[in-house]
């Protein structure tokens, strides 16, 4: 059986640690999905989400349940990769880079034998605001899908990557490729415009999990997203020739709902504010428009979605970056031992390195490659092997305890976007430092709590 959401989501829900399930019925237009998600984040609890009866747009019920926070905790992203969810830190983020250095070829499937195809509705029948669609924060402008979308790139390329959309009316939505990012849907928009002619578009709202992590995947434009996807599925991605424009444009045949159309060439409209995942809005601006012609779903579809500003957004952010960092430091700083993009900084802008220093210089010669790597990332801070870079704590009393502000703190001025800032927190080789206070291993190791305690 081909890997798809259902799949997984059944690996998962008897799992009240993993899965909750909301019966009542609640209004994603009116925030309530969002203060529910809210609410579950600030208990420290971050399970998948599947909300049974949702109101759609136009305020009637939706056909669609919701599910939302897929990728909220590491352990979910490991889950999405058949890994064991105690190798949620570094062995996860390795495994990410390996995978999206692998490529497995896609497969054609019929029509009539693609789950996506169970139900097709076209021209005066499609209607945007029969889907489940909402607000996440006080201020965003109007109802808006968080998935990903796929271009074809000049030499038939596919390009999947993660675009929001503004729902405007039945057949109109923006969208979200923003000049300054300069993602790769970008170039391939720009090229259509040139020559004045429509983009073709297909929204997908819903896959395994595992479809939508190989879609971070740091990959370069020309790129086929199609095989880098199979190889994080484990298996090759099941196609099916789309409703517009045939085998010309191939879908995911294994999709629970797929839109299909095109972005109007040199049209724009109003789009936000938006809470992005900054925890700030996104202010006011204009955006391209797609047309849609076409909408496929399967027969018990379930519509997928991402809370901005949200630990699952966070992580869809860093742990496509910490492998493919891990590994170029390790290049030029082989003392490397972990890299870490943390939630307080959205996951982006802000990155955690240990190192197993030898000698001075080594931290900063580590601290300097995330910069060169992603152009997101504003601040590196640098500590040693024996501080756990996945415990804000510890990385916090490093750099309290162990910066030396004369020496630690360099500022990097005219780099692309914004000047950044290195801070080496590890301890200093040249001169006298205290021992870290420790429990002896061999007794912490002896001693188990379930022998001393009832």
């Amino acid at each position: 059986m081909a890997k798809d959401l259902h799949t997984f989501l059944g690996s998962v829900k008897e799992k009240p640690i993993y899965f909750e399930t909301v019966k009542r019925e609640v209004d994603p237009l009116s925030f309530e999905t969002a203060a529910i998600l809210k609410h579950l984040q600030q208990q420290k609890r971050n399970p998948i989400v599947f909300f049974e009866k949702v109101k759609a747009v136009n305020r009637g019920p939706s056909i669609f349940p919701l599910v939302d926070n897929l990728f909220a905790t590491r352990e979910l992203c490991a889950l999405a990769l058949e890994l064991p969810p105690e190798k949620a830190g570094l062995a996860l983020s390795l495994e990410f880079s390996k995978r999206e250095n692998d490529k497995i070829e896609p497969v054609l499937v019929e029509k009539g034998k693609a789950p996506v195809k169970e139900v097709i509705i076209k021209e005066n029948d499609v209607d945007l605001t029969k889907f489940p669609a909402g607000r996440f924060h006080e201020m965003d402008v109007g109802p808006y899908f968080t998935m990903t979308d796929i271009m074809r790139g000049e030499g038939g390329f596919y390009d999947v990557s993660f675009v929001k959309h503004l729902i405007l009316d039945k057949k109109f939505m923006t969208v979200s490729l923003h000049y300054t990012i300069r993602k790769h849907l970008l170039y391939i928009l720009e090229a259509n415009e040139e020559k004045n002619r429509p983009t073709p578009i297909v929204v997908v709202l819903g896959h395994h999990p595992a479809f939508f992590l190989g879609a971070g995947a740091l990959k370069e434009l020309g790129n086929n997203d199609y095989e880098t996807i199979g190889a994080f599925l484990g298996e090759p991605l099941r196609l099916t020739p789309s409703e517009t424009w045939g085998e010309d444009f191939l879908v995911p045949a294994d999709a629970e709902i797929v839109i299909e159309g095109e972005v109007i060439p040199h049209k724009r409209e109003i789009q936000n504010p938006f809470g992005e995942y900054s925890g700030y809005y996104q202010p006011q601006c204009l955006m391209p428009v797609m047309e849609v012609k076409v909408i496929t779903h399967r027969k018990n579809a379930i519509m997928q979605q991402v809370f901005p500003a949200s630990s699952g957004h966070f992580n869809l952010g860093s742990i496509p970056k910490e492998g493919s960092i891990y590994n170029e430091i390790k290049k030029v700083a082989p003392e490397v031992t972990g890299v870490y993009l943390p939630h307080s900084g959205s996951g982006r802008i802000s990155c955690y390195v240990s190192v197993k220093k030898r000698r001075e210089g080594d931290a900063k010669q580590a601290g300097l490659m995330p910069f060169l790597l992603s152009g997101q990332i504003k601040y590196v801070v640098v500590v040693d092997d024996d501080v756990d870079i996945y415990n804000e704590q510890e990385v916090l009393w490093a750099l309290i305890t162990r910066l030396d502000l004369s020496r630690g703190v360099d500022l990097i001025k005219n780099m692309p976007r914004y000047d950044r800032v290195l801070i080496d927190a590890t301890r200093p080789l040249d001169r006298p430092f205290p021992a870290k206070n420790t429990v002896p291993r061999e007794v912490m190791e002896r001693i188990r709590l379930s022998d001393y305690l009832s």
